[in-house]
């Protein structure tokens, strides 16, 4: 998957970005994501993907 397809606008298909999502997580928010994959948007998506989420478990801090 190339991360520049994103950056230029160019349209994923719901199954790249949620594999690629899971693969960019954190161990803590794994199985929260794959639990919740159907409710998750693909904006959401793409915010894990580029790290901008905050994981309360570890952590981790992300910016937007």
């Amino acid at each position: 998957m190339n991360l520049s397809n994103i950056m230029q606008g160019r349209p994923l298909g719901r199954r790249v970005l949620e594999k690629t999502a899971l693969k960019a997580v954190c161990e803590c928010q794994y199985y929260d994501l794959a639990d919740c994959m159907d409710a998750t948007s693909n904006s959401e998506l793409i915010d894990v993907i580029f790290g901008n989420y905050d994981c309360a478990m570890c952590g981790r801090k992300g910016g937007n």
